[in-house]
């Protein structure tokens, strides 16, 4: 593994409200076969902490 970029965009529509339609796409710059880096990538987001946590939308809690 050489590199990695991380692209993430979604939709933020009005104060207060959460935000939707949220795409990530990853670049890896690697000594590996495009299918290689595309089955890594596959388990990466079935194993990321950040994507599942986001997925099962998980409540955030200010403590003061």
């Amino acid at each position: 593994m050489e590199s990695v970029e991380v692209e993430v965009t979604g939709n933020f529509e009005a104060e207060g409200k959460p935000g939707s339609n949220i795409v990530y796409r990853a670049k890896v710059n690697a000594n590996a076969s495009e299918e290689e880096i595309r089955e890594l990538l596959k388990h990466t987001d079935t194993v990321a902490e950040i994507q599942n946590t986001l997925r099962v939308g998980t409540p955030v809690k200010l403590e003061i």
